[in-house]
């Protein structure tokens, strides 16, 4: 039956009831509940403001982090990034351009040597190969080594430093040549195998063809050689680990790990399988560094722990899948970094002094190639600080030697929702840009006791606020992009409204327009948002409990009520937290009761129970 305000003011669950006015209230729940903040040290969770702060200054514990501020979250990273290097604690940056470093070809092996200072870069491109010693100039030289006879093609080549080793499948043995020479390479003497790949790795010189290892001696003779009792095993690359040497195969869709002892003797014994993939991952790569085997795989990397037990040591454990850059190809070291070439021209970095989770270094994507339609990165290599590589589909790239930026970069801080599903609101976004020192100062520098002389200062600097251009574009939960926002250094700026319960901030740093070599610099940013949750009333009932009880309007009649039954109503649907139906006048709302109070007047007439006053306090449903 609806509920008829001519009967009573007021129904709960379709059960009409008689208000007193007097205590009658409605009021909207405040968003925020009164805090105490028990914390040793000052945050923002002490600030007496309405609006809420999320703010970085440090992204050096890397990418693959979807949600920033998470309660399992760590404020030190981010979610993807693109042209900036986020390694300096506490800034990011723009990285150096890359630049085409050959007129070779595309698709071609690279790698890199050092004979006492010098170093070599060798590419080699089908049955040429060539080298460079100043391929850090913008124009670099290469030079040709002459074929052998019947130019075959070469599959790999490696180096002690003195000797280059070069590999020709079944199309020829092993030859050598002498590091820097262009004259033709030697057949190995002693050599009766024709190996596909070769590694010189810990003093050993290992080669491979299809389901064939051997560890070879200086002359070229085999030493060792190790057939795979596998179907279909095709050996893919050797490192050499603590107490012996890995080698990676793939048996059909199946990457495995094998580990080589030394005997008494100092020659490798038969491999032993230490580990598996998973079915469907396959090894592309692996190369060992600060205590890592470092596996590139077809599905992402992994890091695993090696054994340094003695001699039959060579187990190893390894640890999850970073798959976010898809498929690796190629691993190099330098420093305390790895880094690993993966799809579309793109390199990435690991920082192996920085561990995310258990066997899970902080990483980041590095250097990109500046190819049109870029391939997959088949070969690193680091000199000198700087990074070079193949662009399966351009060819040789390197970081330029001028110091040139790249025109911007990118970073995604992973969404922002304020530890909350509820929607909230964007005002204002600030940024912290390191300045730049240059010159023109007007401070005189003449102390007669000091000398002025020293090269690598600049005496007369002044400090302008930043050089380039940082901009920001808020993304909304539903994908909405709001408009983007240059931002001055440490001047909050006004955010479009916007209503969302999570937001991505990226981030786009502008290099100088007349100076390529300069970009800014990053070091904070600070976002303020309101919580805007749909909001929920309080409603406060004095219901009138009584035998007898006249209806709203005129004089009214009498109408008679059962009250003990009417409160354990009232009262059960309180402990069911049922969902109800509340009237009152021609308005209507869902709601659910939360508390119940009953005081007494006095007895009822036949004793039964009471008469007096019920309080039913209601809260609407969002």
């Amino acid at each position: 039956m609806a509920h008829s305000s001519e009967y009573l003011p007021v129904a709960i669950n379709e059960t009409p009831f008689m208000v007193n006015m007097e205590g009658y209230t409605r009021t909207t729940i405040p968003v925020l509940r009164e805090q105490q903040d028990t914390s040793d040290e000052a945050g923002e969770q002490q600030l007496n403001t309405q609006m809420w702060i999320r703010s970085q200054t440090d992204w050096s514990y890397g990418a693959g982090q979807q949600f920033l501020d998470n309660v399992d979250s760590d404020r030190r990273r981010f979610y993807t990034s693109s042209g900036v290097d986020v390694w300096t604690e506490g800034q990011v940056s723009l990285l150096l351009k890359t630049v085409d470093k050959g007129n070779t070809g595309n698709d071609v092996i690279m790698k890199q040597f050092r004979s006492g200072a010098t170093e070599y870069l060798y590419i080699v491109d089908g049955s040429t190969m060539y080298f460079s010693t100043d391929f850090d100039t913008a124009s670099p030289t290469w030079s040709a080594v002459t074929s052998i006879s019947g130019t075959p093609t070469i599959t790999d080549i490696d180096s002690d430093g003195t000797t280059l080793w070069l590999a020709y499948g079944a199309s020829a043995a092993l030859h050598t040549t002498t590091l820097g020479s262009t004259a033709a390479p030697s057949p190995l003497a002693g050599h009766t195998t024709n190996d596909q790949i070769i590694r010189f790795i810990g003093g050993r010189l290992m080669g491979a063809t299809g389901a064939t290892a051997v560890e070879l001696a200086a002359n070229g003779s085999a030493l060792s050689t190790f057939d795979s009792l596998k179907h279909g095993t095709v050996w893919v690359d050797f490192t050499t680990g603590p107490t012996g040497v890995y080698g990676a195969a793939n048996t059909e869709d199946v990457g495995s790990i094998y580990f080589y002892s030394a005997d008494v003797n100092g020659v490798l014994d038969f491999p032993a399988q230490v580990a598996d993939l998973p079915h469907g991952e396959t090894i592309n790569a692996i190369t060992s560094y600060g205590g890592l085997l470092i596996i590139a795989t077809s599905d992402g990397i992994r890091f695993a722990q090696m054994d340094s037990g003695g001699r039959q040591g060579g187990g190893i454990t390894y640890g999850p899948l970073i798959d976010g850059p898809g498929p690796v190809y190629s691993l190099a070291t330098d420093s305390k970094f790895v880094w690993f070439g993966g799809q579309d021209g793109q390199v990435y970095r690991a920082d192996l002094s920085k561990f995310t989770d258990i066997l899970v270094p902080a990483w980041a994507s590095d250097v990109v190639s500046t190819g049109t339609t870029p391939g997959n990165v088949t070969w690193i290599a680091r000199v000198n600080d700087k990074t070079y590589f193949v662009d399966a589909a351009n060819g040789v790239q390197g970081e330029n030697s001028t110091g040139e930026l790249v025109e911007f970069g990118t970073f995604n801080t992973g969404s922002i929702r304020w530890n909350s599903l509820f929607n909230k609101v964007l005002q204002t976004v600030k940024a912290d840009l390191e300045p730049t020192l240059s010159g023109g100062g007007a401070t005189s520098y003449n102390d007669s006791n000091i000398t002025y002389n020293d090269s690598e200062n600049i005496y007369n600097g002044i400090l302008t606020p930043y050089s380039g251009t940082l901009k920001v574009t808020f993304v909304t939960g539903a994908g909405l992009s709001l408009t983007q926002l240059t931002l001055s250094d440490r001047s909050p700026k006004n955010i479009d409204y916007a209503l969302s319960d999570k937001f991505d901030a990226i981030w786009r740093l502008e290099r100088e327009a007349t100076d390529n070599t300069i970009g800014p610099i990053l070091q904070s940013w600070q976002l303020q948002a309101f919580p805007a949750p749909t909001r929920i009333d309080e409603i406060v009932v004095p219901i009138v409990l009584k035998q007898r009880v006249a209806t709203s309007r005129g004089n009214g009649r009498a109408l008679t009520q059962d009250t003990r039954a009417l409160y354990d109503t009232v009262r059960d649907l309180m402990i069911a937290k049922t969902v109800v139906s509340y009237e009152e006048g021609n308005y209507s709302s869902d709601v659910i009761i939360d508390q119940v109070q009953f005081v007494p007047d006095r007895l009822t007439d036949d004793g039964s129970w009471w008469e007096g006053t019920m309080t039913v306090r209601m809260l609407t449903l969002p």
